[in-house]
């Protein structure tokens, strides 16, 4: 059986239908009720019996602003709160299981009903405790061993929120003073930290962060990799519980972010931004941060940079930028006597902090240095015997990152070769690790080992969390640049093929719940490509896991959760690194073209499927020609260009044919019967789609079989028989809706809406479409969506709401004429209808 995720995302979804169950006990009189949930205590209290079903349970999770689907529900009972916590006991008997709907379970808790804190901390410590677990979370490869058993990775999710550890502070009262007055004063939009590296601009930040009340939520991000806008944008409008949409452009992506940031006001802290700054990615972050300038809003960003950010003069008054300097020198004498424990005259730790300018970074490495050479409470005069031209040259003063450099460098010289080869294998990993991970790359590594890297300063450590999450360790991005410029070539490549190999063996398998489930796969993608393997990248990301659906691949289920623009930057690597005989080159120019396609941009994915036809062409690929015909054929159907999507179907199924490939053949029958549909032709239409129909059933194709009767039910609605039409629209609704095809779903619900609409059934319909626009708004799939808002917007034009209808038509027009669809023509004519009705109340 394939595992469950136990990712935070799983976590977050689980406790909150537990916390939504003790909200309301509390306030609830336990008894039969509208929702259909029915609540008991026993026990001192700490027992709570339910009985209910799904559906309630759904329904009293969103009315407490929590969107759970049947499934959602029925694992966080069935499997997490059951088998994983072993707090749930299901009292239903055997023979009313069995597709049963209804439930009757007690939940065991940690403290009485009424104290939710209690049991909402021990529910997290529970399940942090439990996540520990090997067998939890990862699959090792079947040859190892029970003693050789490689233990699960630890790595971030979505971006990096991992507040940084603030090990030694000294003094700074000034600069937190000046900062508290800059967030205080509602002129300022943006306050920002620049300083070259190793100042402390994220400790600083950290520090201020921690001393701020409940008023100032803190959103945290490290930018440790130039994260593109629609991922960094993507983690933050769901931090802030706002809509994303993976189809809009820049613009629209930076409108979404100021207007979500304005909503919900919190203090967005930016940490090491010079990482965008100064890659491709620059501009677009800079237009974010001007169009923040000029938006009117409680939240605030604190930013910590390298590099100074610049504005037009006109923005100048909303932005603050403080320089920061190195440590005063009485705060830089306690910082080395106290939190180092050297020793000297006053006269003597002045000269030795003067010598470095109060540089935090730059005292920590020499002091460190100095214990590792001397020995603990050392005198600060021997570090004119460092060897150091810093204290050996009177007079000598250079940029503090040209210091550090060489201090990394007599740091580094200092360490034996297997620990210097240690940290340059290390240097290859992006996120923290802990000695686990390590160990991957470096066998005979230890926690104490790394440990000792951390006390020297060449590393950053993390202490557990919950006393069950191991110690975590990491780079600063200065010392691993100085490691790696130092390092041997081929000890980095060896690394990136240990790191590699590393993950592979400890790919989590499917079901997936988010983008976190899936970092071991990403992280071997990244790897394969330092490496050069891009056959192999491109594996890791299509390679059948064993689910179905948005399970079976990373591919499918980036595609279906909607990441396309994700998904669009893997292939793009995969492009740039790869040859064009190679099989990823061509099958990436694919994947490039269908997510173009989903993301509306029509003439680009036209542009890379034609160059994977041609190329196709060229390796005489007749798989590779027929699917790139059809998916030319899918653009220009949904550009209303019929008769050409027409020839290119046509064309897929004749190549599908000769080369016996009947799932080919299926789509594309399939394919032209929708076309024919749209030009009004539905007796060859239904034909089609039948042929469709048959084929798929006998090669068990279950989403061949689900998709043939929604297009045959679109044909006899469009004959009038609308109840044939809905019989066929809700078979299709089942499947899709077993085999976890939620655009499936969402198409099969928009139809029989449209189907209810012609027997005047507008309550009904209404409740279709509405449950069709949420799952295409979530899956983010504009194209359905338009047509949901339109037809919406004529359910309230025939029931007489005409604002309603107003808003959903311009919404609907709006969005039709972004994407180029044909619905334009249908959206403009109806906005006249209702203009007509508003102008004659």
């Amino acid at each position: 059986m394939p595992k469950k995720s136990y990712g935070e995302t799983v976590e977050k979804r689980v406790k909150r239908l537990f916390e939504v169950l003790l909200d309301y006990v509390a306030h609830c009189q336990c008894e039969d009720n509208d929702w259909g949930v029915k609540l008991a205590l026993g026990e001192e209290e700490k027992l709570l019996q339910v009985k209910t079903n799904v559906a309630a349970l759904v329904r009293l999770a969103e009315q407490k602003g929590e969107k759970l689907t049947k499934d959602q529900v029925r694992d966080a009972i069935s499997h997490y709160l059951a088998d994983y916590l072993g707090i749930l006991r299901d009292e239903r008997h055997e023979n009313e299981k069995q597709g049963c709907e209804e439930w009757r379970f007690s939940l065991t808790l940690w403290a009485k009903c009424g104290d939710k804190t209690t049991n909402l901390t021990k529910f997290s410590e529970e399940w942090h405790k439990r996540r520990s677990e090997p067998s939890k979370k990862a699959v090792t490869k079947p040859e190892a061993t029970a003693q050789s058993s490689p233990q699960p990775l630890t790595t971030s999710g979505l971006v990096d929120t991992q507040l940084p550890p603030v090990r030694r502070w000294q003094g700074r009262r000034e600069e937190l003073q000046e900062l508290q007055t800059a967030l205080g004063n509602d002129h300022l939009r943006l306050i920002e930290i620049t300083a070259a590296g190793g100042y402390g601009k994220t400790a600083l930040a950290r520090k201020f962060t921690d001393q701020l009340t409940a008023d100032w939520p803190v959103l945290w991000v490290n930018f440790n990799q130039p994260y593109p806008l629609a991922q960094f944008g993507r983690w933050l409008l769901e931090e802030l519980k706002q809509n994303y949409d993976e189809k809009w452009n820049d613009g629209q992506l930076i409108d979404a972010i100021s207007k979500g940031l304005t909503a919900k006001p919190c203090l967005l802290v930016l940490n090491n931004l010079e990482t965008v700054l100064t890659a491709p990615v620059n501009l677009v972050y800079q237009q974010f941060l001007q169009k923040w300038l000029n938006t009117e809003s409680s939240s605030k960003l604190l930013v910590t940079s390298r590099e100074q950010l610049e504005f037009p003069v006109n923005l100048q008054d909303y932005y603050y930028s403080w320089p920061l300097k190195g440590l005063k020198e009485a705060d830089a004498m306690r910082y080395v006597t106290e939190d180092h424990g050297l020793t000297g005259s006053d006269e003597e730790l002045a000269q030795f902090v003067d010598k470095m300018g109060g540089h935090p970074l730059l005292m920590e490495l020499v002091c460190s240095l100095m214990k590792d050479k001397f020995g603990k409470g050392v005198s600060v005069t021997e570090s004119q015997n460092l060897g150091l031209n810093m204290f050996d040259v009177e007079g000598y003063h250079r940029d503090t990152e040209t210091c550090v450099r060489e201090v990394i460098t007599a740091s580094l010289a200092r360490l034996s070769k297997e620990f210097r080869e240690s940290l340059t294998r290390l240097s290859v990993l992006r996120e923290n690790f802990d000695d686990r991970l390590a160990q991957g790359l470096i066998p005979e590594i230890t926690e104490e080992d790394l440990r000792y890297l951390a006390r020297l300063s060449l590393l950053q450590e993390f202490p557990p969390e919950y006393n069950v999450k191991r110690r975590q360790f990491q780079f600063l991005p200065l010392i691993s640049m100085v490691v790696q410029d130092q390092a041997n070539p081929e000890i980095l490549r060896s690394a990136h093929q240990l790191a590699l190999d590393c993950y592979l063996a400890h790919l989590p398998v499917p079901p997936w719940e988010s983008l976190e489930d899936l970092k071991e796969y990403l992280e071997a993608f990244h790897h394969a490509g330092e490496l050069g393997e891009w056959q192999l990248a491109y594996d890791i990301l299509n390679e059948d896991r064993g689910g179905e659906e948005k399970n079976k691949s990373v591919n499918s289920f980036l595609d279906l959760q909607g990441f396309y623009r994700k998904q669009a930057d893997h292939y793009e690597q995969v492009i740039a690194g790869s040859q064009r005989e190679q099989v990823c080159y061509r099958n990436s120019l694919s994947y490039l073209g269908s997510c173009y396609r989903s993301l509306g941009q029509y003439e680009k994915a036209i542009a890379f499927n034609q160059q994977c036809l041609d190329i196709s062409k060229e390796m005489e690929d007749w798989q590779g020609v027929a699917i790139s015909l059809g998916n030319l054929g899918f653009c220009y159907k949904s550009l209303g260009k019929y008769d050409k999507a027409i020839a290119y179907h046509q064309q897929y199924h004749d190549i599908s044919e000769e080369i016996g490939d009947r799932r080919g053949v299926a789509i594309s029958l399939g394919n032209m019967g929708s076309c024919y549909y749209s030009l009004g032709q539905y007796e060859k239409a239904i034909a089609l789609n039948q042929k469709d129909h048959n084929i798929s059933k006998e090669i068990s194709n279950r989403q061949g079989v689900a998709r043939s009767l929604g297009n045959l039910g679109v044909c006899y609605d469009s004959l009038g028989e609308h109840e044939k039409a809905i019989s066929h629209f809700q078979q299709y609704h089942d499947i899709s809706d077993e085999i976890g095809d939620r655009r499936g779903v969402a198409f099969s619900l928009y139809n029989m809406g449209e189907a209810l609409i012609k027997l005047e059934q507008y309550s009904e319909a209404e409740s279709k479409i509405q449950a069709s626009l949420v799952i295409s708004q979530e899956i983010n799939f504009k194209y359905l969506t338009a047509h949901n808002l339109r037809v919406l917007a004529e359910i309230f034009h025939k029931t007489n709401r005409p604002q309603l209808a107003l808003s959903h038509c311009q919404q609907a027009l709006k969005l039709c004429q972004e994407l180029g669809i044909p619905l334009v023509k249908y959206c403009e004519e109806l906005l006249g209808q209702i203009q007509v009705t508003l102008d004659n109340n």
